[in-house]
């Protein structure tokens, strides 16, 4: 379990070191890492406090999302065994590549030295996507995470059934639903699509992404497919959350050409 845990965590270190180059920002007072650092549990209360806001629009999305999900609840073992029974060797290596772009380990650090970067660099613009996409994936994942352990399924591959186990006893290789890779995936996504918006190409790029990954863990038989659309749920709303509740990095310099910080909600 340690060696799981270990790995699970491993990207955390990534974030320490971005905190620590960043840290002679964070010893002045109401820099941007400390408005941004207290930003996490505004944004929590933020999503929270939504639903209580919604109007009759948008408890009929909430209820469309739902439906969605409990018809594919009741096709996706019939679903399942038709793509194992079909698959194909060549999809098989695009499966394995779609694969990486919902890794943790592997988006995490990207998020943070395409940060880091950009604060060398002094492109504001690029700071802000990295941070904004560290914190979607902070916040979606930790919520993808958190269910995992709560529902307690099995993934297809280990012939179990869909079924959820919620107490009925405890393991980590349990963690079916969500997918995580879905959830990062379309936790990064939309904040892409909306800091490059002016360039028409990347919001079809990054959701075609998205949605070709979020395929691939259904075709590798790693998840049910509505694993993979409540990730794809949880990573969007996340992502939405992180760009109304956070504050954004823009560098300026002064007449006397020295550095200084600025953040806007």
């Amino acid at each position: 379990m340690a060696k799981f845990i270990s790995m699970r965590y491993r990207p955390l270190f990534w974030i320490i070191i971005l905190l620590c180059l960043s840290g002679n920002l964070a010893a002045q007072e109401g820099s941007y890492v400390q408005e941004y650092l207290l930003s996490y549990p505004k944004s929590v209360a933020y999503a929270l406090k939504q639903p209580t806001q919604w109007g009759g629009e948008e408890w009929l999305k909430a209820a469309g999302v739902l439906g969605v999900g409990v018809g594919l609840y009741y096709v996706e073992q019939d679903l399942q065994k038709w793509i194992q029974d079909n698959r194909y060797q060549k999809l098989d290596a695009a499966s394995r590549i779609m694969e990486r772009f919902g890794n943790f380990r592997l988006m995490l650090p990207a998020a943070a030295l395409t940060a880091l970067g950009g604060y060398i660099f002094k492109d504001d613009h690029t700071v802000d996507t990295g941070m904004l996409s560290l914190k979607s994936m902070l916040l979606s994942g930790v919520t993808t995470f958190t269910l995992q352990l709560i529902t307690q399924r099995e993934r297809p591959e280990a012939g179990l059934g869909h079924g959820f186990r919620i107490g009925k006893g405890f393991s980590w290789k349990r963690d079916s639903f969500p997918s995580g890779h879905s959830t990062i995936i379309w936790s990064v996504a939309p904040i892409l699509a909306k800091q490059y918006e002016e360039q028409r190409w990347v919001a079809p790029t990054v959701y075609t992404l998205a949605t070709l990954t979020s395929l691939s863990r259904v075709y590798a038989d790693k998840h049910w497919a509505t694993d993979v659309f409540a990730g794809a749920v949880i990573g969007y709303l996340g992502a939405q959350v992180t760009l109304k509740s956070s504050p954004r990095f823009s560098i300026g310099v002064s007449e006397n050409e020295v550095l200084s910080l600025v953040w806007r909600f």
